[in-house]
């Protein structure tokens, strides 16, 4: 991806968090004592002349009340109408409405994309936003002989994950493990942790994030026998 790419994703992404910002009735200067980013950073961001890390962006989203699905170049802005799209089951009953029309099918050339400053790429993997729920591929660039990142990452749900290709670092709580291919890893979002690669190759892992309900429990989530598994945190 080159970086005129990733100016125009951020030029997105900077516009979107501006709207909800100014639609919560937020100043630059409240949002960034919150999220803990100079007020300068964060207005570079808005204009999109700069880029968040994984964590501040988080921080962002969730200080804002709105999705991380709500920053992807392809879906509305907050307050904006949702794309038309057909509802799934219009392909049970239309002969004439593809997969992909009906937000069912996403191809990999379509995915809505955004680069964050700390390196990682997110991919989001469905054709349209998921309520409660993100599914997205991360890449994680080239990094020989890299540390940990000095941040750590907290946020509402639980975590789902895959390695698909290289080797990544992991660390929840006050465990660390290497996750290889084929790995998986399975964790509460709301105890702090982080990932990086440390290797010369690039990593590529799919994840799936299930939000918390406001209640502080989760949405029911079928099992393999097709019953429903109601999920706590830790």
């Amino acid at each position: 991806m080159s970086q005129g790419d990733n100016d125009t994703e951020w030029a997105v992404v900077g516009e979107r968090i501006r709207l909800a910002r100014e639609g919560s009735g937020m100043s630059v200067r409240e949002l960034s004592r919150r999220v803990q980013v100079s007020a300068s950073h964060v207005s570079q961001v808005e204009r999109g002349l700069a880029s968040f890390s994984v964590r501040a962006l988080y921080n962002v989203v969730s200080e804002l009340g709105i999705s991380m699905d709500s920053l992807f170049e392809e879906t509305p802005a907050p307050g904006e109408d949702p794309p038309e799209l057909p509802a799934d089951d219009v392909v049970a009953t239309s002969p004439d409405t593809s997969l992909e029309e009906a937000g069912i099918v996403l191809r990999s050339s379509d995915r809505p994309t955004i680069s964050m400053s700390s390196g990682p790429r997110w991919e989001r993997l469905t054709a349209k936003p998921e309520t409660k729920a993100e599914f997205i591929e991360v890449i994680y660039a080239p990094a020989p002989g890299a540390e940990p990142p000095a941040d750590f990452i907290r946020h509402d749900g639980r975590e789902y994950g895959i390695i698909v290709r290289g080797r990544l670092n992991v660390q929840v709580g006050f465990g660390r493990s290497v996750l290889e291919v084929g790995d998986s890893i399975a964790f509460d979002s709301s105890i702090p942790h982080r990932f990086w690669n440390s290797e010369a190759a690039e990593v590529q892992g799919v994840w799936f994030v299930l939000d918390r309900l406001d209640d502080g429990t989760q949405e029911d989530f079928p099992s393999a026998a097709g019953t429903a598994t109601h999920l706590h945190g830790f």
